[in-house]
């Protein structure tokens, strides 16, 4: 759902936007679709080089470096870099009632999705003896909270939720500092899932202060949350010191429609994920008709040219809202797998069956009755997806994401003497001739 910033493109000057319409087959479909597939892999490396500085600064010199970044890129320099919980309390009852109904309806929804999730705990007894595998929580798990364009309670709880569900002891959140102070629907959400240590900090050196600690604060083991480019590119560089849940890329969506889809309905859905501000969105639609793509596309335009949004949209590149004709469902749901999207919105009279024959995609929503919007907001399910084709080998965030594997083996003497020969045997053939020795010393 919310999801980095990137490169801003260009203003398209047209007054109204055209929306392609190609044959998945045709030069042009296979152009606009390599098109959609290299826009995902595109890294800045200026960008990745002064998250790199600024890593590097806050590890040396821990608050201070902290401090002057914050007042540089945030243009303020708090006078505590934590906000007393007191103060987040405050904030909170300040979020409009009709806020905190849906906040605390949504984070009911998530706790009942995420309490079926977790990593299974199994013990195997073998004729050697037992092997079993335990499952920890994380012991601290830190949360960035982005502080730009607009602000994500949303994300508060889609982050924190199944953190708490595995059993994670210590939430830490950051977020950038504000003029006006923490916004008050991001502090009753964290209010409300009892998260109370929060600090004034953003961008990359927020990231490197969770990642290595300053004399403030305390390291984490895994960092999580959304942020702009330089917050993505700080989350990669930092990876391996902490675990993180993704490099959060634009947000996607791919929809397959037939005769049975409201144009308008399918128009607003792409719209729905184009509309994040980044400038690298990308939107597809994919139909078997070209009639279907054509009342879609107008739809699309008449939607842009009556939009709030209109200046956004205007800003995506051409091939960020596409329209494929395909000739058989088969071929469309393929197209799906090339394409590995974040959301896949299935709106086909057959869209049950269609579900089962995706294999890449990070959510799927099935029906005309099921937009990606419920995803984000309401129907429990997880919004931080993998984006950029990862769905090919990524999952959404969940319980296992804050939970990590132990192996336990304990062997008997008779297990012992059955490993003489295999393990020593295997041991030499790798020239780790200790290995083998330490199995034979005890059967001597």
């Amino acid at each position: 759902m919310p999801t980095a910033t990137t490169r801003r493109r260009g203003a398209v000057s047209a007054r109204s936007r055209s929306i392609p319409v190609a044959d998945l087959n045709s030069r042009e479909g296979k152009s606009l679709l390599k098109k959609i597939i290299d826009a995902r892999d595109c890294f800045d490396d200026a960008v990745s080089k002064a998250a790199a500085a600024i890593i590097s600064d806050v590890r040396e010199n821990g608050d201070e470096a902290l401090a002057k970044y914050t007042k540089r890129f945030d243009g303020v320099r708090p006078a505590k870099l934590r906000i007393p919980p007191a103060e987040i309390a405050v904030r909170a009852r300040r979020a409009p009632p009709e806020l905190k109904i849906a906040i605390r309806e949504t984070a009911r929804r998530l706790r009942q999705y995420h309490s079926c999730q977790g990593m299974p705990m199994f013990k195997i007894n073998t004729p050697d003896g037992e092997i079993r595998q335990a499952v920890r929580p994380l012991n601290r798990v830190g949360l960035y909270i982005p502080g730009g364009r607009t602000v994500y309670p949303s994300s508060v709880l889609m982050n924190v939720v199944p953190a708490q569900s595995a059993g994670v002891k210590e939430i830490v959140a950051v977020t950038p500092p504000q003029k006006d102070g923490l916004d008050a629907g991001v502090a009753f959400a964290l209010n409300l899932l009892g998260i109370t240590e929060v600090y004034q900090a953003g961008g990359a050196q927020a990231v490197a202060a969770l990642a290595y600690g300053t004399e403030t604060i305390t390291p984490v083991d895994k960092i999580v949350g959304p942020g702009n480019a330089y917050v993505a590119a700080a989350k990669r560089l930092v990876y391996g010191k902490v675990d993180i849940d993704c490099v959060a890329g634009p947000s996607e969506v791919v929809i397959v429609a037939d005769k049975s889809a409201d144009s308008r309905l399918v128009a607003l859905d792409l719209l729905a994920q184009a509309e994040h501000g980044t400038g690298d969105e990308i939107a597809v639609c994919i139909v078997e008709s070209k009639i279907l793509a054509a009342k879609i596309a107008a739809a699309v335009t008449k939607e842009i040219n009556a939009s709030p949004s209109k200046a956004d949209f205007m800003k995506l590149p051409p091939h960020a809202i596409t329209i494929f004709v395909t000739t058989s469902r088969a071929e469309s749901l393929e197209l799906c797998d090339t394409i590995a999207p974040e959301h896949l919105q299935l709106m086909t009279e057959t869209a049950n069956d269609d579900a089962w024959h995706v294999a890449n995609a990070a959510a799927i929503f099935i029906g005309s009755d099921t937009p990606t919007a419920l995803g984000d907001y309401f129907i429990g399910t997880n919004h931080v997806l993998p984006t950029g084709g990862t769905a090919r080998f990524a999952s959404p965030l969940g319980v296992e994401s804050f939970q990590k594997r132990i192996s336990i083996a304990k062997v008997s003497l008779k297990g012992l003497k059955s490993a003489m020969d295999i393990v020593p045997t295997f041991a030499r053939a790798e020239a780790f001739h200790h290995h083998a020795l330490s199995v034979e010393a005890r059967g001597e």
